[in-house]
């Protein structure tokens, strides 16, 4: 099994027990079936003013469009380590073309210390792209349009950002 695949199964029992415990499901609760974007990633960031904060995005995501379900967690400290943004909320939409998948979400808790601002019931976007066999790329809605207003259901930007560490499995 290659590194990348025993990472991403790591990565994916670890986000599907912590994350999914959170929504209390229980074992005769299957998710809907369709497309799967599942694992935690993420890196230093290279934005002006955040340069070298580490950042880390979990996914454990089900379903289609019409029907879909999971849970989404982010994670981003300053250069010392110290919390900037810590926010998780409930997936309301999964649309996937090949290895590329959209995410959007609303979220349920924040503990934003850096930002005087209350972002509970905000949906954000979220794009993943899986590349087999190199650094998987995530793009976030707030880093092009910040958090001034609520993104589109089943919207989200490009992945412009390429991971360094984790990794993701969309299918």
């Amino acid at each position: 099994m290659k590194l990348k695949a025993k990472i991403a199964a790591v990565a994916v029992l670890a986000v599907a027990v912590g994350t999914l415990g959170a929504t209390q499901a229980t074992a005769a609760q299957a998710p809907p079936s369709g497309s799967v974007v599942l694992g935690s990633a993420g890196g230093p960031l290279t934005f002006p003013g955040y340069e070298g904060d580490p950042v880390r995005f979990d996914f454990a995501a089900f379903g289609d469009p019409g029907k879909s379900s999971g849970r989404f967690h982010v994670n981003h400290l300053t250069k010392d380590g110290k919390p900037f943004a810590d926010f998780e909320g409930k997936v309301d939409c999964v649309s996937r073309d090949g290895d590329l998948a959209i995410l959007t979400g609303v979220i349920e808790r924040a503990d934003i210390p850096a930002l005087p601002v209350n972002l509970v019931g905000r949906r954000v976007g979220f794009s993943v792209r899986d590349v087999p066999g190199g650094h998987d790329r995530i793009g976030w809605s707030w880093a092009v349009g910040g958090f001034d207003q609520d993104v589109v259901r089943c919207t989200a930007p490009i992945p412009f950002f390429e991971t360094s560490t984790g990794g993701y499995l969309v299918r």
